[in-house]
């Protein structure tokens, strides 16, 4: 990059014979050498560069055999069914996990004949151990469900920007 020469003494000098205080006028002449030394040309794409952008850029064939590789709409609304099917097999398993618990639970209530009994069945360590079990079926029923909707998510953002 050529550098831009600016007289800043007779700038300066300029201001001050035009009537502004001497502070003033190199302040004024100090904004203007700093605007004018703040441009770098050399970071600005060149004609070369376009070029050479040009020649990575995918073409139209490219684009249609990529089209080619790409799962079809039958497959896309297989994998569909299969994940909400797989979702709802996730859902049931979870609901019978939980009704299993409950009526376990309800049966080993039942065999308690007292407070006291009561007591030393249900413990706050065993409470612990429920909460700690249920939360990781939650984590791993969540992971699996967002896992399904991020592929979704990504097969049709592709299929968005094939299209399109």
């Amino acid at each position: 990059m050529t550098p831009y020469t600016f007289d800043t003494l007779s700038a300066s000098k300029q201001l001050r014979e035009a009537g502004m205080a001497e502070g003033v006028a190199e302040a004024v002449v100090a904004v203007f050498q700093h605007a004018t030394s703040g441009v770098d040309l050399s970071e600005l794409a060149t004609k070369a560069d376009l070029d050479g952008l040009r020649l990575t850029m995918a073409t139209k064939a490219d684009l249609d055999g990529l089209r080619l590789t790409m799962a079809t709409k039958a497959d896309l609304d297989a994998l569909h069914l299969a994940t909400k099917a797989d979702m709802e097999a996730l859902r049931m398993a979870t609901k019978a996990d939980m009704e299993a618990l409950r009526l376990a639970t309800k049966a080993d209530l039942e065999q308690c004949a007292t407070k006291a009994d009561l007591e030393r069945f249900v413990t706050k360590t065993d409470l612990h151990g429920l909460r700690a079990d249920f939360s990781e079926k939650l984590r791993q029923h969540t992971l699996a469900m967002l896992g399904g909707m991020g592929v979704l998510l990504g097969i049709f953002t592709v299929l968005g920007k094939l299209i399109a």
